[in-house]
């Protein structure tokens, strides 16, 4: 598929304004200078290696699970915690190398690195909508998380999640835990929408509508995390901040929408530790 740059790229425009496109497909995304098939290689590349990480991080933390945990002195935690926001960092980081190389190094023609970074979302939007769809966003993600986790109770679902390993972990490496949220906090939302709703959300729409787009990209979402627990709302989760990356054209608040949540789902831990 050919790029062809549109007005918004063939000047210097503001950051908040969108690039040329049909509105009904690209909404306030416009066509990425990154095309389908380089969308599926990057996604291929940093997708593949990430679930081998994940399954093999898994299975080493069960087989320690099982071997039994002793709480970690206090030298031994701070080290822990330092050395679990470093590898949360570099593991993080791996989801920016596709975005940056399609933007940074391999852009198309024409297309300045700036113009790239614009593309992805790095920039403003109009801040009466962004906040609008952030609030709204935000309450629409926690009201599926009290519903999700309503359901287990009642249903009494054999259902292990990552925040529920944290929290075990938490007892014994309480200042390790704590490190692993700030990394959740910090880190993660941004690594993460540059690469699903900037790069790979962005990317889809050159071949697919709004919803198949904002579904698989939600469904890659998901999937990386590896929390079957979680599997379902973390889904919705993917979708929600698919469509406020559409309608606002920008991943700022998608951003916020998910340190914002990941932030809730730390103080539920922290709070559960201190026995509030």
């Amino acid at each position: 598929m050919t790029y062809t740059p549109g007005p918004a790229y063939e000047t210097q425009p503001s950051d908040h304004q969108p690039p040329a496109g049909d509105p009904a497909r690209y909404g306030q995304v416009g066509p990425t200078p990154w095309t389908f098939a380089q969308t599926v290689r990057g996604a291929a590349a940093t997708l593949a290696p990430w679930l081998i990480f994940i399954i093999g991080t898994q299975l080493l933390s069960s087989a320690s699970t099982t071997s039994g945990q002793r709480r970690l002195s206090p030298a031994e935690d701070i080290v822990g915690a330092v050395f679990a926001f470093f590898v949360t960092g570099v593991v993080e980081l791996a989801f920016v190398i596709a975005p940056a190389y399609y933007t940074l190094i391999r852009h198309a023609p024409g297309i300045s690195p700036r113009q790239g970074l614009v593309a992805l979302g790095l920039r403003s939007t109009r801040l009466g909508p962004a906040i609008v769809a952030t609030v709204v966003g935000f309450v629409v993600i926690i009201g599926c998380n009290i519903l999700y986790s309503l359901l287990i109770q009642v249903f009494n679902l054999p259902l292990r999640t990552n925040s529920d390993a944290l929290l075990q972990q938490a007892k014994y490496a309480p200042i390790s835990s704590l490190a692993l949220i700030a990394g959740a906090v910090l880190v993660a939302p941004i690594c993460e929408e540059i690469f699903f709703r900037g790069f790979l959300f962005g990317g889809l729409l050159h071949r697919m509508s709004f919803w198949p787009a904002a579904l698989l990209s939600a469904f890659l979402f998901g999937l990386a995390h590896g929390d079957v627990g979680s599997f379902a709302v973390l889904f919705v989760f993917g979708v929600v901040l698919a469509f406020v990356r559409w309608r606002t054209g920008s991943i700022w608040p998608g951003i916020v929408i998910h340190a914002a949540n990941n932030a809730t789902a730390g103080l539920a831990i922290i709070l559960a530790l201190t026995g509030h």
